[in-house]
């Protein structure tokens, strides 16, 4: 884009549709451990189940890459978001837990596809020199979806059932998809090229590995966070857990913009650093809490802290490639997204069962302290060789 409005029609449409893909994964990512557990399945299971999909995400980021920079990403979008509220409408038929796996996977890899081609597509209605607050907005949707979600999840649960939580959840998605048939967007073919095998700068932009570390770090926290503390307030008889979600998302509303911009004039590090010890923080509050409060504190410092690193780190990812590579540079980012959340969910409930929620919780605090030596030596490093 050559001029400088951020919010034109199709950006604000790539944002609402990333929003509602969010909210459908909110309704069902914290609630399915419960789920699994009430049919009879351990809490080791249960995570393991969860994290299956993150893990198959994984998988399925370089294809989406590669997919997404040779084909039209409207339609993508518009097949994988469908299929993504297809397979989430379908757990509901599955006539065991076991049966539900094949089903996850499937439902990995299309969520893996339109989550990567969202903010592919979006970028493309971003002005160059507003990236870091576009993106940042674009976040705002993926974050208030994870938000909103989980509440609205629990309610109809608590009113109704899992299956009709499903039932809704998967019918916003397919809804999503199918109307991505009216929104206008031209297609810009890739130059032609000689024939020539794939390599693997195609699935992965491997100058990008640092910040794929950077952001699994804080993806961990967040995966933890997103699919136990429902149980964790179940565990300890802490009420209206859920306003975690809520808290966090009217944070991220009202301080993403402005660190969108702060990202924009200070740099990436600028986000990055504090970020990391605001996270700590907010997961030693939650290890040591037996009341709302210290929960709602959590809440506000995560949203500040990761909320704000996280968009920076990809940034930073779309700043260093050429505008070509948009999607494997999304990708890439999100294989470090989808690293952490595996960590966090597949070993969540073996560390949960094993060592207790505080220690859980409190190692994963620490963890952020190590991210920030990371960080802080990576940047010192680049400094001394004349890149940063």
């Amino acid at each position: 884009m050559n001029n400088t409005k951020l919010w034109n029609t199709n950006f604000f449409y790539i944002l609402i549709l990333g929003t509602v893909n969010a909210i459908a994964l909110g309704m069902t990512l914290p609630l399915l451990p419960s789920f699994l557990t009430g049919l009879g399945a351990s809490l080791s299971f249960a995570g393991l189940f969860v994290g299956l999909f993150s893990f198959v995400a994984l998988v399925g980021r370089p294809f989406a890459s590669i997919m997404g920079d040779r084909l039209n990403k409207k339609w993508l979008l518009g097949v994988f978001l469908f299929l993504n509220g297809f397979f989430t409408l379908i757990y509901i038929f599955a006539p065991s837990v076991m049966w539900m796996l094949p089903i996850r996977v499937l439902h990995g890899l299309a969520f893996s596809v339109s989550g990567t081609i969202i903010f592919a597509l979006g970028a493309e209605f971003i002005p160059k020199q507003r990236i870091g607050e576009g993106i940042g907005f674009l976040g705002i949707g993926q974050i208030i979806g994870m938000a909103v979600g989980p509440n609205i999840g629990i309610n109809i649960v608590e009113l109704h059932s899992y299956q009709l939580n499903f039932i809704i959840g998967g019918a916003m998605v397919m809804a999503a998809g199918l109307s991505l048939a009216a929104m206008k967007y031209k297609h810009s073919a890739p130059p032609p090229q000689e024939k020539r095998a794939l390599h693997l700068q195609d699935f992965l932009a491997v100058e990008l590995l640092p910040n794929v570390i950077f952001v699994a770090i804080f993806t961990l926290g967040m995966g933890l966070i997103n699919a136990y503390l429902v149980l964790f307030g179940y565990a300890r008889g802490i009420g209206n857990i859920g306003l975690y979600f809520i808290v966090n998302a009217i944070i991220v509303l009202l301080s993403r913009p402005l660190l969108g911009r702060m990202t924009d004039r200070k740099g990436v590090s600028a986000m990055i650093l504090p970020g990391y010890i605001l996270a700590a923080i907010a997961l030693v509050l939650i290890g040591s809490a037996y009341s709302i409060w210290p929960i709602l504190i959590a809440a506000v410092l995560f949203a500040i802290g990761a909320g704000g690193s996280m968009p920076a780190i990809q940034t930073d990812c779309l700043q260093r490639l050429d505008v070509t590579r948009r999607t494997v540079a999304t990708g890439t980012y999100m294989i470090g997204l989808d690293i952490g959340m595996t960590i966090g969910q597949v070993f969540g409930g073996t560390a949960f069962d094993t060592f207790g929620f505080d220690i859980t919780f409190y190692a994963t605090g620490a963890l952020m302290v190590v991210g920030f030596g990371f960080y802080l030596g990576y940047i010192k490093r680049l400094r001394r060789l004349g890149k940063w």
